[in-house]
């Protein structure tokens, strides 16, 4: 077994360092005293030109060079066995861990772990939960799979009280992780090209719970019945939360802004616990905030510490985040991707004051997009108007078999909904600038390349 101090003065090197929890876990690594860490990736980044200003070596393309002298090797679950980096520390016997396993051992390096973990919501809750110690100035260790305003990264290298981090299912790569506190959001389909079946993935989050000692916890959502199962299943300590007031807490006398910022009442049972205020919209937030406070409640920080860090959150990077305007429509962009995740993020805008809705789509994966091609045929139907773009494959090879306008088409055949296809971002952009209206919202989503899609609306208007 790999013991990380071990490498305290020796090269780790990062294949793919430029992604947001490989180059965390570098910086973490880095700030703990680490003096040799370097990383490559295919492309120059803002991300790596952020560790160059740290001191750490961050290489653009790969080459067998970059890792001659490294102690250690750790790659993404996108670099495949036959990268060139990869391949020459396997044949030269330089030891070799994915990114998940180094999660876990930077994880184990912290007294308490707090994982969160589900299908959807994760970079959210784990943004509250930090939020909420970092503003109390408990000092937490954070990784996160979005940048967080208030430390202006997705990383925070604090004390090793607590380690606070996102906990991926993908490939089981959240089983190197040995949480305090267990946060279940949810248990759905996705990843199937390596779960195979719900019922795997199901089995996946159980052993997930394992590892938590006696004196943690399971937070799940009652709400979720797969997660209502797990909480009766794992053997277990655990606190449920959701609207429904057969869990252990629940929310009553939900109301909204003008901006669908939430607030409610949080019960254990009958007694009333507090009020809580919201500073995100959605009522997918209510269930999320209730997650974040149990964790920290768990964890022994102080009501009013909780409450005031959950009112300071304002969200993270591609969470619903606002991008600018163009002819007075305002344009956002979030990184669901799931049909459960798109829909629930419609629910949410339908408290914020607007005209239209239109929502721009990207499917990732064409293994994903087949699966869940009738959730996403149904979850765009609140959206005044819907564009989708094409596919982006990423590490998949092209599939002729699976369209963004078959889905398109089955939209218009089975609902007659204003929903149109349009293969580019850039036409994309373009057709949008001709119709949109003042006080129109505009919502992009996708987990691949339409992160960038604003730039091709806002760009002339905002001076960017």
């Amino acid at each position: 077994m790999i013991q990380l101090e071990s490498f305290l003065h020796k090269n780790v090197h990062f294949i793919a360092i430029g992604g947001h929890s490989m180059s965390g876990l570098a910086e973490i690594l880095h700030n703990w005293g680490f003096t040799d860490v370097s990383g490559s990736d295919r492309a120059d980044s803002a991300a790596l030109e952020r560790l160059r200003s740290m001191g750490i070596r961050a290489a653009v393309g790969h080459s067998e060079e970059n890792v001659r002298n490294a102690s250690l090797v750790v790659y993404s679950a996108a670099i495949p066995k036959d990268n060139v980096e990869r391949a020459y520390a396997e044949a030269h016997g330089i030891p070799c861990v994915d990114r998940g396993e180094m999660l876990g051992l930077i994880a184990d390096h912290c007294k308490n772990c707090i994982a969160v973990a589900g299908t959807h919501g994760k970079t959210t809750t784990t943004s509250m939960i930090s939020d909420i110690f970092y503003r109390a100035a408990w000092k937490p260790t954070i990784h996160i799979g979005g940048v967080l305003p208030s430390i202006g990264s997705n990383v925070y290298t604090g004390k090793k009280e607590y380690f606070i981090t996102e906990a991926c299912e993908y490939v089981d790569s959240f089983l190197w992780l040995h949480p305090f506190v267990a946060v279940i959001l949810n248990i759905d389909s996705d990843h199937l090209d390596y779960f195979k079946t719900v019922e795997n993935i199901y089995r996946s989050f159980m052993k997930f719970t394992e590892p938590v000692p006696r004196n943690g916890v399971v937070v799940g959502c009652y709400d979720d019945l797969r997660t209502r199962r797990l909480l009766a299943e794992c053997g277990k300590k655990t606190l449920s939360y959701g609207l429904d007031p057969a869990a252990d807490y629940h929310a009553e006398h939900i109301s909204y802004n003008e901006d669908g910022h939430p607030r409610y009442d949080l019960f254990h049972g009958a007694d009333f616990i507090c009020r809580v205020e919201l500073s995100v919209i959605g009522e997918v937030n209510v269930l999320n905030s209730m997650a974040a406070y149990l964790s920290a409640a768990h964890c022994g920080m102080a009501q009013e510490d909780i409450l005031n860090g959950l009112k300071a959150y304002t969200g993270a990077g591609r969470r619903f985040e606002y991008r600018g305007s163009f002819n007075g429509a305002k344009i956002y962009n979030d990184y669901g991707h799931h049909p459960e995740e798109v829909a629930a993020t419609i629910e949410a805008v339908a408290h914020v004051k607007k005209n239209r809705l239109w929502l721009i789509y990207q499917p990732a994966l064409f293994t994903r997009t087949k699966a869940q091609f009738d959730r996403l045929v149904d979850c765009f139907h609140k959206a005044d108007k819907t564009v989708i773009i094409d596919i982006y494959g990423d590490r998949e090879p092209f599939d002729e078999t699976i369209h963004s306008k078959m889905i398109v088409d089955k939209i218009l055949e089975k609902y007659g909904d204003d929903c149109l296809y349009i293969p580019t971002m850039e036409e994309c952009g373009a057709y949008l600038k001709t119709q949109l209206l003042p006080d129109d919202l505009v919502l992009i989503m996708g987990s691949g390349t339409v992160d960038i899609l604003d730039q091709f609306i806002v760009e002339k208007e905002d001076g960017q």
